[in-house]
């Protein structure tokens, strides 16, 4: 049965990496709130961390892996869909080092491919930004070249997004990797005149220079922080999260 519903398939089933343009500026929740829609819609979507790093005992139940895969829904075995799990809050390479490991990117993409003839869209989120070291030859760049996926950049909406982002987008076309959208997120709230005018700036000079779909900004919401289950399903059906759903949809179709 398995194997006449793969050969059903696309040759190439669809699908998607997320990146940022740094740490810390939304990445996992903008991946579990698409991943929570479109599962919604009735897409069989599967999720992928290929390396995550700063998750002990305390905070495994949290870690993106995990939330990754509440929002899909997904009974894949967590060894597929984050490969490489570490304790320390540094880059994969370091942290790898300091347990005495080494990541083999051969198994990650091992799991990966496992994963993209299981489902009909795969969403992979990547570690930090690009050129983040997972090995010493490989960094995140590298990886989601060799995954073949078009990519997602989430990037801040406040002072020094625009130039984060433009570097990110150059990185990628340089290597002439795919960019479905680049998603702006609040990361505090915009409350005074000045950091209003701080964000259009952003917004309307990214609009003009990104070349690519500019998505947000998604609004700054407390509640992800206090209850994030809760808070990112809201997020999965707010106006932004919906128009990247459609250019992922879109994408699928174009090259299909």
């Amino acid at each position: 049965m398995r194997q006449t519903k793969v050969k059903s398939r696309q040759s190439t089933p669809r699908g998607v990496f997320i990146t940022a343009t740094d740490t810390g500026v939304g990445k996992t929740l903008v991946a579990a709130a698409l991943v929570a829609h479109l599962r919604q819609r009735g897409i069989d979507i599967g999720v992928m961390k290929p390396v995550e790093t700063g998750i002990t005992r305390a905070t495994k139940a949290q870690s993106d892996g995990v939330r990754l895969q509440q929002a899909a829904g997904s009974n894949d075995l967590m060894a597929e869909v984050c490969p490489y799990v570490f304790r320390l809050s540094l880059a994969p390479l370091s942290a790898a080092r300091e347990e005495g490991q080494t990541i083999r990117i051969a198994t990650i993409l091992q799991a990966f491919r496992t994963l993209r003839r299981k489902h009909d869209l795969l969403v992979v989120e990547g570690a930090g930004g690009l050129h983040v070291p997972i090995t010493e030859t490989v960094d995140g760049l590298d990886l989601l070249e060799r995954m073949g996926l078009p990519v997602i950049v989430v990037g801040s909406s406040g002072l020094g997004g625009i130039n984060h982002a433009l570097l990110t987008l150059a990185a990628l076309g340089q290597r002439k990797i795919p960019v479905v959208a680049l998603v702006l997120n609040q990361l505090k709230p915009v409350r005074r005149a000045r950091e209003r005018a701080q964000e259009e700036s952003t917004v309307t000079l990214l609009r003009r220079l990104a070349k690519v779909p500019v998505v947000g900004p998604l609004p700054y919401s407390a509640s992800v922080t206090k209850h994030w289950q809760d808070g990112m399903i809201q997020l999965a059906w707010a106006a932004e999260i919906m128009t990247l759903a459609k250019l992922v949809s879109a994408y699928g179709k174009e090259k299909s």
